[in-house]
């Protein structure tokens, strides 16, 4: 049967009514707890960046990682994660996720890959360690990395030296060519200028770019024909007699010649025409060819016999010739024919000039100059 407590003994009655006090003592510290508990899983506001998109969440997460699940947001060993996965929520409530991209660098030509987590083109670069303060590059320092990656071009500045019109130019540049360098320096080029690398050639420092200025001249350049002299002779006029029946006149004419200069020196010149202006006229000259007839002025030596000397020294041959160099009918050296004013050979004088010759050699020397025949001359 059942026992109710009235009818237990009183000493039985306390004893239960302490085991009740302390049953509610204890649930009521059960539920204490249980409400501290309940309280400290309450909601909290965290801010979650997410490759720099802000966004307000509350959550019951206890640590980074648990707060990334319930946001559905995946990270690998690559991202920035801030605090770690393993850490538990930040005080001050927020946490920064940046996913890594992959980016390809080049520069000055040279592509690298690289993971980066850096959201913007300065970022990555810095993030990489180039300094490009003064560099050149292919997008906006500020532009934005996409998830995808994507590449930049850097162009870092070098130091070129340029050697044009007898000067010397120092540039620090970004440009990509020498064309480019050519254009930063200011300096044309002309349509034969030279230069001593490729237009194309890619710049790096230390290069030195010579440019030759080049000229390509065409010069005229006139010149003098002369005229040719044409004699004739005239066997109707004596000897002696000349007369220019056509005066002569030079002709005129000009060259055309290409000179090329490198600045400002000639190097190389060719004669590309020749042109006449005016023909030369030859000169036309009529001379005598008929002998005069000699006329010996007197002499004291004009009784002598001369006919005998002549047939002694010629045997009367007015052309006669000694092989020792004598000559004509009174066998005359040259040298003396010459001295007594004749000209060329005797033989080619009439004889009469050679006797008259004979008479002054005759009174100038006497008899003597002919030793063995000058004694006839007074038979």
């Amino acid at each position: 049967m059942t026992v109710g407590t009235k009818d237990l003994p009183t000493a039985s009655v306390d004893r239960v009514s302490r085991r009740l006090v302390v049953l509610l003592e204890g649930a009521l510290v059960v539920a204490l707890v249980l409400g501290i508990s309940g309280f400290a899983r309450s909601d909290a506001a965290v801010e979650l960046t997410v490759d720099g998109v802000v966004t307000e969440v509350e959550t019951r997460a206890g640590t980074v990682a648990d707060l990334l699940d319930e946001e559905g947001v995946v990270v690998s060993e690559r991202d920035l994660v801030e605090p770690f996965t393993t850490s538990a929520l930040p005080a001050d409530g927020v946490v920064t996720v940046r996913h890594a991209r992959q980016v390809q660098v080049v520069i000055d030509g040279q592509p690298t890959q690289i993971w980066t987590t850096a959201l913007t083109v300065d970022g990555a670069l810095e993030q990489y360690g180039v300094r490009a303060a003064d560099a050149e590059l292919s997008a906006s320092r500020s532009e934005r990395l996409p998830l995808t990656g994507g590449r930049i071009g850097v162009q870092m500045p070098d130091q070129v030296t340029v050697l044009h019109d007898q000067r010397r130019t120092t540039v620090v540049t970004t440009a990509d060519t020498v064309r480019d360098v050519l254009r930063e320096a200011g300096v044309r080029l002309g349509p034969n200028d030279l230069v001593n690398v490729r237009l194309g050639r890619q710049v790096d420092t230390g290069l030195q770019i010579a440019v030759t200025r080049v000229a390509v001249d065409t010069v005229r350049r006139g010149f003098t024909i002369k005229h040719s002299v044409v004699r004739r002779a005239d066997a109707s006029r004596f000897e002696g007699y000349e007369k220019v029946v056509q005066q002569g006149r030079n002709g005129r004419g000009v060259t055309v010649t290409r000179v090329v200069k490198h600045d400002g020196v000639t190097v190389r010149q060719r004669r590309v025409d020749r042109q006449i202006l005016r023909q030369p006229v030859r000169e036309i000259i009529v001379y005598g060819t008929k002998v005069r007839p000699y006329s010996a002025p007197a002499t004291g030596a004009d009784g002598l016999n001369w006919g005998a000397l002549a047939a002694c020294e010629s045997g009367g041959n007015p052309r006669a010739v000694n092989p020792s160099g004598y000559y004509g009918l009174y066998q005359f050296s040259i040298s003396t024919w010459i001295s007594v004013g004749g000209s060329g050979n005797p033989i080619d004088a009439t004889p009469e000039e050679q006797t008259y010759r004979a008479k002054v050699l005759y009174e100038r020397s006497g008899a003597g100059q002919w030793p063995v025949c000058g004694s006839l001359l007074f038979s």
